[in-house]
């Protein structure tokens, strides 16, 4: 008898093989066991499917609470543990709650500090959730930078749950995967500013899959150094 977790790695695997999808990862992605948070941009739909085939443990991911209501997907969600974001509900704290609780039983979350889909080259200020997660159990941080060509991408457009929504996906073709070194916020600084920092971070890392991938930029996000 498979398990769920494996039945979802199947899946995710023979639709990689399928779309001929390919991910290449660079920077510090030999990541040493132990909780961490890996923190990176949201601008395909698609973008989270290749990291359990890259890290040594399967993340937790931090995902909408819609998705968990979609045939079979949601099955998989509930049955391999991701957590669901219920936004702008009462419910909105247990999802904090819960992924610092599995932090602190030793497992690596994935996460989206921006909370949503945003298209190319846009931007928009991240949420403090991810910074507030790392001070509370003293997990580190580890950013990580997505890009794919926009040649293998199909624009989106569309209404979820009654809100217009866009972005991408990936059709074919590579998914790079930069990787930064670990990063631990400062208990006395400001949130907001600590979460500009690492969308900053994350979006050096961007810029520098992109320039792997010998694709011309079209982001403009001022990325600083790691």
């Amino acid at each position: 008898m498979f398990t769920a977790e494996q039945i979802a790695l199947f899946l995710l695997q023979s639709y990689s093989v399928l779309s001929n999808r390919t991910c290449q990862p660079s920077g510090h992605y030999q990541l040493a066991k132990g909780p961490k948070i890996i923190a990176m941009n949201h601008s395909v739909g698609c973008d989270p499917l290749h990291l359990p085939f890259i890290l040594k443990e399967t993340p937790l991911f931090l995902l909408q609470d819609g998705l968990f209501e979609i045939p079979l997907i949601g099955w998989l969600l509930k049955e391999t543990g991701q957590i669901p974001v219920y936004r702008g509900t009462d419910k909105a704290k247990e999802a904090m709650n819960q992924a610092c609780s599995f932090l602190k039983e030793g497992k690596t979350l994935a996460i989206f500090p921006e909370g949503k889909c945003i298209p190319v080259g846009q931007r928009v200020a991240a949420k403090t959730g991810v910074i507030r997660m790392a001070l509370e159990t003293g997990v580190p941080i580890i950013p990580l930078g997505l890009y794919v060509s926009p040649k293998n991408l199909i624009p989106l457009k569309f209404n979820w749950q009654g809100i217009e929504r866009c972005g991408a996906w990936q059709v074919s073709g590579a998914c790079h995967m930069r990787f930064g070194t670990p990063w631990m916020p400062k208990a006395q600084a400001d949130l907001h500013a600590q979460a500009d920092e690492l969308m900053d971070r994350i979006y050096s890392l961007v810029a520098q899959a992109e320039r792997e991938s010998l694709c011309v930029s079209h982001t403009s996000l001022s990325p600083i150094l790691q």
